[in-house]
């Protein structure tokens, strides 16, 4: 669940106009990721990892975390559609 221990996946649309998750590329290593779940309690994150992949790639959904680690893996696609880019942050 969402700021739970564990990996919790985020997918996002890349609308190409500045909404939801069509910035993501600008994003980079060291960057913080603030979520809010639905109990108001804030987690920051910060990006470790960022790559392309084929749309037939679902690894980084399934993955081993360090044990007590929150981590957060967000999807979305590029601007023609063609690769999905995830990243990858952890708590601070």
């Amino acid at each position: 669940g969402l700021n739970e221990v564990g990996n919790t996946v985020i997918f996002g649309h890349n609308y190409r106009n500045g909404l939801f998750f069509s910035d993501n590329d600008k994003l980079g290593n060291g960057d913080k990721i603030y979520i809010t779940d639905k109990y108001g309690r804030e987690v920051t994150y910060v990006i470790y990892n960022m790559y392309y992949t084929s749309p037939d790639d679902a690894d980084y959904m399934v993955r081993d975390v360090e044990e007590g680690v929150r981590e957060i893996s967000l999807s979305t696609c590029n601007d023609d559609s063609t690769q999905r880019l995830i990243i990858w942050a952890r708590e601070q």
